[in-house]
């Protein structure tokens, strides 16, 4: 749909509001809406807000456009929230990466991220190892924080699974109890990824983003919005 001049994607969902959002990096719009809720209303909700969607457009358009990865000796790759150097080493025994620290976790000073690769010049060879090694220690974050929430929350999940997604940082279905985590979240401050734990799995109390689901969000996380921040950027 194209309201007042601005493109958006329109998704009907089973929620109870209406709900804009705005993505980073391309300033994409979407909007969540009841299946029966009319498009009359939509185009009115958002013709409202069209002008702050435009000042957090030109906003994210400002944006310095984030490198492209190589994948070579030196480059550096963030994790929890921190860069790490990548070196590459010619695989003697297993090929793999790995996180590497000689300061504290949550803020290291000596740190690196280390890849014992068959062909130390393949790129593709060397996303591989980092991706894996990305899923591994955020599977490891959640094998904690899911059992702290589910007991929190008095929730229960069903599954728990990790993927590489463009759009979502996670996604519960609500029906199922089955939660999926943005293996790109390995990237961010431990707060982050706690912060999506709780997120998800508040939406097995509340399905929607409503107001009693932000009250969830602030009652067990009051700085939520500062946290959700450096996930999605202006919203």
């Amino acid at each position: 749909m194209v309201i007042a001049g601005i493109e958006i994607e329109l998704i009907r969902k089973r929620v109870k509001n209406v709900n804009l959002r705005i993505h980073t990096p391309d300033g994409r719009v979407t909007v969540s809406a009841p299946r029966r809720t009319s498009e009359a209303f939509i185009a009115e909700f958002v013709a409202a807000k069209a002008p702050w969607i435009r000042k957090q457009q030109a906003r994210i358009a400002a944006m310095p456009p984030r490198p492209e990865l190589a994948y070579t000796h030196g480059e550096k790759h963030a994790f929890l929230g921190h860069p790490y150097p990548l070196e590459i080493y010619a695989a003697v025994g297993r090929p793999g990466a790995e996180f590497q620290s000689d300061g504290p976790a949550e803020s290291p000073e000596e740190s690196r991220l280390v890849v014992h690769a068959r062909a130390p010049r393949d790129a593709a060879e060397i996303k591989r190892h980092i991706d894996r090694a990305y899923r591994r220690e955020l599977q490891q974050r959640l094998d904690m924080l899911v059992p702290k929430w589910e007991q929190r929350l008095s929730v229960q999940t069903t599954k728990i699974r990790i993927r590489a997604m463009k759009r979502k940082w996670g996604a519960c279905r609500t029906r199922t109890g089955d939660v999926v985590f943005n293996l790109e979240l390995t990237k961010h401050a431990p707060r982050a990824i706690e912060y999506l734990v709780l997120h998800e799995l508040a939406h097995l109390i509340e399905a929607s983003h409503n107001d009693r689901f932000q009250a969830i969000l602030t009652e067990h996380m009051p700085d939520w919005r500062e946290v959700e921040a450096t996930l999605n950027g202006p919203r």
